[in-house]
Parts: C-alpha cells; sequence; structure tokens
C-alpha cells in the first residue's frame, strides 16, 4: 500500500467505512501525523551529505511522495533540506498516484527535462514501478521499506557513498539534468 493516498489505504483495509466516517478517520491521522510524526521525522545519517553533494554538483532535485504536498513541504522545512530540493510533489499534486508515472513525471516536466534524463531513487516497489512506467532509470537503496533486491530496479546500493558513486557515475557530464534556473515550487 506504500505510495496510495491516505484515504485510499483506510477504505482497502475498512471497505464498509462511510464516507464521513472515513473523512473523519483520515483527518484524525493527519492531526496525529501533523502534531508527533512530522516533527519528529530524522534524516537517514548520511542523507544531508548525499543532497548536498548532489545540490553542490548543479544536480537538480526533486522530492515524489504520496503524502499531500504540504505535508512534504512541511518535512522539508523541518529537517532543513527545502533549498536543496528543487521541486517537491505529494499524491495531491496528480491524479493517479504511485505505482502510476503521473508524480515522476510531473517532476520531470517541473525540472525541465525529459523523463529519459531523470533517476529514481527508491526504496519501495512502488517507487521503482513508477520510475519504469516514467521511462526513468532507478536505483534501489535498502535502508528504507524494501531490504532485498526489487526486480525492477536498474541498480542497488546498501549505503550512501554508494549511492553517491552510481548517481555520479551515471551523471557524467550529462548537461540536461544540471541546474539551469532557481528552484521550481508544487
Amino acid at each position: 500500500m506504500t505510495g496510495l493516498p491516505l484515504a485510499k489505504v483506510f477504505a482497502l483495509v475498512w471497505p464498509d467505512l462511510t464516507p464521513d466516517t472515513l473523512h473523519g478517520y483520515v483527518q484524525e491521522y493527519r492531526d496525529i501525523y501533523d502534531r508527533e510524526v512530522v516533527p519528529a521525522t530524522r534524516l537517514y545519517r548520511g542523507a544531508r551529505a548525499t543532497l548536498h553533494s548532489f545540490h553542490a554538483a548543479g544536480l537538480r532535485q526533486a522530492t515524489v511522495t504520496g503524502k499531500r504536498a504540504e505535508d512534504c513541504e512541511r518535512i522539508l522545512r523541518g529537517l532543513r533540506i527545502k533549498d536543496e530540493i528543487d521541486v517537491y510533489l505529494g499524491g495531491n499534486s496528480v491524479a493517479k498516484h504511485k505505482p502510476e508515472p503521473d508524480l515522476a513525471l510531473a517532476a520531470a516536466e517541473r525540472l525541465g527535462v525529459a523523463p529519459i534524463e531523470c533517476l529514481v531513487i527508491g526504496d519501495a516497489p512502488a517507487d521503482i514501478e513508477m520510475a519504469r512506467a516514467a521511462g526513468m532509470r532507478s536505483i534501489q537503496v535498502t535502508w528504507g521499506y524494501s531490504k532485498e533486491r526489487l526486480a525492477a530496479a536498474d541498480d542497488l546500493v546498501r549505503t550512501w557513498p554508494a549511492l553517491r558513486r552510481a548517481v555520479f557515475a551515471l551523471v557524467g557530464s550529462a548537461e540536461p539534468i544540471l541546474r539551469r534556473r532557481g528552484p521550481v515550487r508544487s
């Protein structure tokens, strides 16, 4: 269920919920999430240095998530990495959610690059399937949701230094993915 909007997850788990009850559950979940989870969210050790190295190298970066865009923005601000990210999109930014390609394609469009020039780094099947559906390469990281190799992933890395090496090896001097203008926000 990773990547699905919250209301869809609840509807799958509790198919007999009335629309009003479903709405109430979603609102209660979001209230708890805002109060408890957002302030407690932390970066994995190595993430900040990796994002900074990509940013310093001029790579354009997007974050796409099943969470709402406004939740994503609050998390990025709280983690003090919002300025490293050029585009952030949430599940409410597109009509179709992961593993459909819509989020990845919308991010590429906002970054001003073709899908073939993009790389999706993800930890869940929905991320890797989204990349493939969008015509993008993918690197699976093992410190999140999926610990074992996902068959559809183009590459798999187990450490932050390995991720940096893999990304920089793919980038080479591909000018289209280098930063040319300021950030684009959701």
